[in-house]
């Protein structure tokens, strides 16, 4: 059938998208049609839309972004299990199932991680509508800025049961990427307790996630680090003990951590990928602090680092993708969250029409919103 997609094209000194028609074809054996009812823009569609092609990580155009999607089984391929047609479902990350950290249950690292999910697959199953140019689908397993999308049932988690209205698919279409990465960083990866000082750096849905699962774990201090004003009032509301805003005149990082925590912070999560704010936040762990990043830097980049303070002081830096959470564990956990009034994603989330896409990207940059979601 014909169906509206967001293609991108070669990027322009930043991401290159359009509302254009293309032809979808039936699902192969091993994948689901899903009729997308809402999309989450995030931070990596724009920034894996920025590359240009030929870069060493394979990123082609045109390609259709969207990993953060909800809908509705249309129909299904002859291999297909979990699902059936009508059952609502969002969707999550690509993995295989059967490398060696898929098997140890670790599917975040998959060994087709990369290539699965950020350059995705090229073939004729859809193509732009007119032509016989095909595009780069299945990115993250499902391509899912599009009014219909081709998904892999590795990335499909069945949300029938968790669901009290209509409305709520598309409020949860963010839990499958953003909100678990930052939740997962601080449940799983930092593993934050009572005892620490956590700071984030960012404050947009990840950081935002990041401070609610810190709240919940009861740490004693939160500190939110952001430019926008408006977004560290948002953080003082969900729970942030202390906001550092890092516009002020002649700000000095060590000096606004210190002042909060003259030992610094025992958990700091990045998500911000700027490298002064990671070279500066180093320096505020505390002895046998953890520092988390979850944002990619950018090219070029080297972290400066002082090896003799980190053996001497035991301290942790390292790295997660979606927050080392698996989806059909994660979202589950979320939703109970939101349902307690523990993780009110309900406060953070702007709505737009799809063909309204460029709005929500200029209001994403611009701080006057902070997760963007697409409906279709």
């Amino acid at each position: 059938m014909d169906v509206k997609v967001i293609v991108a094209r070669e990027p322009t000194g930043h991401p290159n998208w359009s509302l254009e028609g293309v032809t979808i074809k039936a699902p192969s054996d091993d994948e689901v049609l899903v009729k997308i009812t809402a999309t989450g823009i995030c931070h990596t569609d724009i920034l894996l839309s920025s590359i240009p092609s030929g870069t060493p990580l394979g990123i082609a155009y045109p390609k259709i972004p969207g990993h953060e999607g909800a809908g509705i089984i249309e129909a299904v391929g002859k291999n297909i299990t979990s699902v059936a047609k009508g059952d609502k479902i969002l969707l999550s990350y690509y993995s295989c199932a059967d490398c060696s950290q898929c098997q140890a249950s670790k599917p975040m690292y998959c060994s087709d991680f990369n290539l699965e999910n950020y350059v995705g697959r090229k073939g004729a199953a859809i193509t732009i509508k007119g032509s016989e140019e095909e595009t780069w689908s299945r990115f993250f397993g499902q391509s899912s800025f599009a009014e219909y999308a081709l998904a892999a049932e590795a990335s499909v988690v069945k949300v029938n049961h968790l669901l009290e209205s209509d409305d709520e698919l598309n409020l949860f279409a963010p839990l499958g990427c953003g909100f678990q990465t930052g939740m997962g960083a601080i449940v799983n990866v930092a593993n934050a307790g009572p005892d620490d000082v956590v700071l984030i750096m960012g404050m947009g849905a990840v950081g935002m996630a990041a401070l609610m699962a810190a709240k919940i774990r009861n740490s004693k201090t939160i500190i939110a680090v952001d430019r926008f004003a408006s977004r560290l009032e948002s953080a003082e509301l969900l729970g942030a003990t202390h906001i550092i805003n890092t516009t002020i005149p002649e700000f000095d990082f060590q000096q606004a951590v210190r002042s909060i925590s003259s030992s610094g912070a025992s958990v700091i999560v990045d998500t911000t990928g700027v490298g002064w704010l990671i070279d500066a936040a180093v320096q505020s762990l505390s002895s046998q602090g953890k520092m988390v990043h979850v944002a990619s830097p950018p090219p070029g980049y080297k972290l400066g680092l002082d090896i003799s303070d980190l053996f001497m002081n035991g301290k942790t830096i390292t790295g997660c993708i979606e927050g080392n959470c698996i989806p059909s564990e994660a979202i589950p956990q979320m939703i109970k969250w939101y349902r307690e009034g523990r993780f009110p994603i309900d406060k953070l989330i702007t709505f737009f029409p799809a063909a309204e896409f460029g709005s929500a990207l200029e209001q994403l940059h611009s701080g006057a919103v902070l997760k963007p979601v697409l409906t279709w």
